[in-house]
């Protein structure tokens, strides 16, 4: 039920404050989760950027198109604050490679305030390596600079990510033991991709005092 101060809301507000029921409500009266509002701001781009992610995959269920870029054609990954929300949008299908009206990726965009989450999407990018990704280039020495540049690359998101991980089981309450094997695991798996395409070891280092990041203990409540 939409209490009276909620049904108020218009569909932008109700995404950015997360109220699942008058979104769902306006949804069900015929808004659409691509609705532009006069700044070409979306439903989609406000749930990503506040993340509220349970509201964003209903917004995607209900037709919502995730690499729907605004007016400066920045999709809502580039909206993401928070690690969770950008690894949850990429698993849904956003496109890191997507670039807005100034050439510029998501990456890009989010690297002064969140330079974490710009190192994990420049992990997942394919473009050049100037920008971030690697190449496979023909030659040893060329696969050498690649295998460098990913090992990098992962470690720091690597260890993002885990961050991430770590911050938000200690908010929830939860042990980290299991997303940090996935993540773990998911690293070494593309380190050992690339490393059987090059002929190398683009496995990412694990820095000292990380090498069982599932047996750390909870850190507390972050801010």
């Amino acid at each position: 039920m939409v209490n009276a101060s909620s049904s108020q809301k218009n569909i932008w507000v109700a995404a950015s404050d997360g109220d699942f029921d008058r979104v769902k409500e306006l949804i069900e009266d015929g808004f659409s989760p691509n609705e532009k509002d006069h700044n070409s701001y979306t439903p989609m781009h406000a749930a990503a950027s506040y993340a509220h992610l349970e509201l964003f995959e209903y917004l995607l269920s209900k037709g919502g198109n995730i690499n729907l870029p605004d007016e400066d054609g920045e999709t809502p990954l580039f909206t993401v604050e928070t690690m969770e929300a950008a690894r949850f949008l990429v698993e849904k299908g956003a496109d890191v490679n997507w670039e807005n009206e100034e050439g510029l990726v998501a990456a890009d965009s989010l690297e002064e305030d969140h330079p974490e989450i710009a190192h994990y999407l420049r992990s997942l990018s394919s473009g050049d390596g100037e920008d971030g990704a690697v190449s496979v280039i023909d030659g040893q020495g060329a696969n050498n600079v690649a295998i460098d540049q990913f090992a990098d690359l992962h470690s720091s998101a690597l260890m993002a990510e885990a961050q991430a991980v770590m911050e938000q089981a200690a908010r929830d309450g939860v042990e980290p033991d299991e997303q940090l094997r996935a993540i773990i695991q998911r690293h070494v798996d593309a380190g050992r991709a690339l490393g059987a395409a090059t002929g190398g070891d683009a496995t990412p280092q694990q820095t000292p005092g990380d090498e069982d990041a599932s047996k750390r203990t909870r850190t507390g409540d972050e801010q």
